[in-house]
């Protein structure tokens, strides 16, 4: 009984450090777009399996979490789309579909349990998904939601793998990228850097997910996290 009460406290403290980690993520996003309306981030990483959407959907939370702070996130990973399945979220219209004129922009808008955050999804994924985003529907699309949300975050695909990402850095004021702990590397992230910096990206920042816990070094569980959200400035690199 002790040991699992023992369990179920590193678990608490363990999930409060994460809580805390994405709102120091937040206030440092907050800190580094200052601008008045709407404030548009990109959320991508060098390649998969890395913690982009994850990072995405937990930032685009702790966002919500502040006072009259309306929040969108995009899907824009047209080719793995997961969005919707961390909102529990059915995909009958998104992103592509309102694209195509398939659906209106309200239908292709979803409201979650969190209060102030809706989500766009991918809807029906395209033939030609890096067409649709560079499209003037895009561009307008995004011109529209500005005036209805404080902070709009695109969540791409990775930018070492596909072009994707390129035609979204117009209509952002900024890119984070997420990275792995022991994953990724250092000429991975370079490269990424180098794309994006190269279609003049103004880089926010790096977040590093999954390094261990002090309960991992001494040879306990393991939690996947992204320890006090290491958030560094584009100075750093």
């Amino acid at each position: 009984m002790a040991k699992k009460k023992n369990t179920e406290k590193r678990s608490r403290a363990l999930e409060f450090q994460v809580t805390e980690a994405y709102k120091k993520a937040r206030t440092n996003l907050v800190y580094s777009v200052i601008k008045k309306g709407s404030k548009k981030i990109i959320i991508t990483s060098p390649y998969k399996s890395e913690g982009k959407t994850t990072t995405a959907v937990n930032v685009s939370i702790a966002l919500a979490q502040q006072v009259d702070a309306k929040v969108l996130v995009i899907d824009c990973d047209l080719r793995r789309p997961t969005i919707h399945t961390f909102f529990d979220i059915k995909n009958d219209y998104g992103l592509a579909n309102y694209l195509t004129e398939e659906c209106t922009l309200e239908q292709a808008i979803s409201h979650t349990e969190n209060e102030n955050l809706d989500i766009i999804t991918f809807g029906a994924i395209p033939p030609n998904p890096s067409e649709l985003l560079s499209s003037e529907s895009m561009k307008q699309m995004v011109k529209e939601l500005e005036d209805k949300y404080d902070y709009i975050l695109f969540d791409t695909p990775p930018v070492n793998m596909v072009i994707d990402v390129i035609p979204i850095i117009s209509l952002s004021d900024g890119v984070v990228l997420v990275t792995k702990h022991k994953d990724t590397t250092y000429p991975e992230l370079n490269k990424a850097v180098d794309t994006l910096k190269r279609n003049n990206a103004k880089i926010l920042g790096i977040i590093v997910n999954q390094i261990p816990t002090l309960e991992t070094a001494k040879g306990g569980y393991y939690l996947y996290r992204a320890r006090r959200s290491t958030y560094y400035r584009s100075q750093i690199y």
